[in-house]
């Protein structure tokens, strides 16, 4: 009897065992199981964009609202928590990518031809930002601080440490500026904000060039590390004197004030849609070289000269085909549908024959084998 109820025990344990295995190993491999969730992870400048419109995408695709099918084509929704995003800044993210769970990057600079195959990627526009400097002065009412290129390098070299330096009061003349020390606030952890900003002092200054030069994580010669935008917001909201940089849209909801800077031209602009506009005039958008080339601003007077590209990267294996569909057709909704709601919290969408560009490159860049 024994033996009976022990064959008996087993015969009706083995094939339940057989089956979790079977699962847990269907797990390992694709990473996700049967999980519609959308993760993503990066750009703290993107930070507010990538948020509310995942919000807005998760709403028109609601169970709730049947005549979605017909609109869209699809009745796919997200299960309740929808997209989850992780703030981890540029390169933060693009590391996170390995991790199975991740399905999309988000960056303010593109990965290199080598970097999106060692990652098996692929990278795409999905918005413009545009990075501001930002300072903590007390100016008189309408008044906007002038700032350049090899003013704000000599700046972040140390070589110019208080407000009234000679150099800054022949940007703006007319304009009394304290006698107060200047502290420089820097983000300290990898940033594409900073990617932008370096490049920004590399092309207009020769010592920043050959010095610390451009990148996303740089050695600062001198200043105050922040981690994150929202560490560096602190850092120059609590510290007059301060300098730092910031996405424009997260700057005038901290109420910071923000300097305008000369572009190519030698004109002073602020950041705005129509000169963010004018900084891409003439921008290559098919995708032809898989999007490695930096955004480079027009020579347009009224081009802001930190406008940037905000990038998505997907994974392009086989093995994560379906998330990746999810992840487009989110990508999709961001760059046709949320492109008023973007502006309005600081962004431009792309123009129309850039978006169209980008998607087509999508059924290229993304077809399995391509």
């Amino acid at each position: 009897m024994l033996r009976t109820r022990s064959a008996r025990l087993r015969r009706i344990l083995m094939p339940l065992l057989i089956v979790i295995v079977v699962g847990i190993v269907a797990l390992l491999l694709t990473g996700r199981g049967q999980q519609t969730q959308i993760i993503g992870a990066g750009s703290t400048l993107a930070q507010p964009l990538v948020e509310r419109s995942a919000a807005a995408f998760r709403s028109v695709q609601a169970a709730d609202n049947p005549s979605r099918v017909a609109q869209t084509g699809n009745d796919w929704m997200l299960d309740g928590s929808g997209i989850q995003y992780e703030p981890v800044g540029s390169l933060g993210g693009i590391m996170r990518l390995a991790d199975p769970e991740v399905d999309f990057a988000v960056s303010d600079y593109p990965l290199s031809t080598e970097g999106l195959a060692q990652l098996g990627a692929a990278q795409s526009p999905i918005a413009l930002g545009a990075v501001a400097v930002v300072h903590n002065l007390d100016l008189p009412a309408g008044q906007t601080l002038r700032l350049d290129a090899p003013t704000v390098a000599r700046i972040y070299l140390g070589q110019t440490t208080r407000w009234n330096d000679p150099a800054i009061t022949a940007l703006n003349p007319g304009l009394a500026l304290p006698e107060l020390d200047i502290t420089a606030v820097h983000r300290s952890d990898g940033s594409g904000s900073t990617y932008g900003f370096t490049g920004y002092l590399s092309a207009g200054s020769p010592d920043w060039a050959g010095g610390p030069g451009a990148g996303n994580q740089i050695s600062w010669p001198t200043g105050t590390g922040a981690e994150r935008t929202s560490g560096l917001i602190d850092a120059v909201r609590g510290t007059p004197g301060a300098i730092g940089y910031v996405e424009q849209g997260q700057a005038q909801r901290a109420g910071l004030r923000i300097a305008a800077l000369g572009n190519a031209a030698g004109q002073f602009t602020v950041p705005g849609g129509a000169t963010m506009l004018a900084a891409v005039a003439g921008h290559d958008w098919s995708g032809r070289d898989d999007y490695v080339t930096p955004l480079s601003t027009a020579d347009d007077p009224q081009a802001y000269p930190m406008t940037v590209a905000i990038y998505a990267v997907v994974k392009r294996s086989p093995q994560f085909r379906e998330d990746t569909e999810r992840t487009l057709r989110y990508l999709a909704f961001v760059m046709g549908e949320y492109d008023g709601a973007a502006q309005d919290l600081g962004y431009l969408p792309l123009p129309p024959a850039a978006s169209q560009a980008v998607q087509a490159y999508w059924t290229t860049a993304l077809t399995p084998g391509a």
